[in-house]
């Protein structure tokens, strides 16, 4: 995670903590984007081993801010498989396309990125669901 998104990242406990708490904090340095999208990685890992950890009672969110930030939309099962595609070559692709930051973090789906590319992965997401159903017409 560290190579590929160019943060460094470490646990650390807050001053006073022994080694008895059984949580650490995971401390993630670079920038915002890169922060972000390494922080939604290791939400997706630990989501897939603890189910419900970040997305219990999560609802879909929509920003407006035109700077970074992030939008949230939930999935069924047959949306998830095939947005993710064969080893995630497709969610690569709509976020290469998009110029967004897109990770699943179980049913739901992460986009970040400024406005403009939180839009067009939302538009190009949609397409592809559509396409499932017929062809799409732009």
């Amino acid at each position: 995670i560290e190579e590929e998104w160019g943060v460094l990242m470490f646990f650390m406990n807050k001053k006073g903590e022994g080694k008895g708490n059984r949580s650490e904090q995971l401390i993630i340095c670079g920038a915002k984007r890169a922060r972000r999208g390494a922080e939604l990685k290791v939400m997706s890992g630990v989501e897939a081993k603890n189910p419900g950890f970040f997305t219990r009672g999560v609802r879909e969110k929509t920003s407006s801010e035109k700077g970074f930030d992030t939008d949230r939309l939930l999935f069924k099962d047959d949306e998830l498989s095939y947005s993710l595609g064969k080893q995630g070559t497709t969610r690569k692709k709509l976020e290469g396309a998009a110029g967004a930051i897109l990770e699943y973090v179980g049913h739901v789906a992460f986009i970040a990125g400024t406005l403009k590319e939180r839009r067009r992965c939302r538009e190009f997401l949609s397409w592809l669901l559509a396409q499932r159903r017929g062809s799409v017409t732009i």
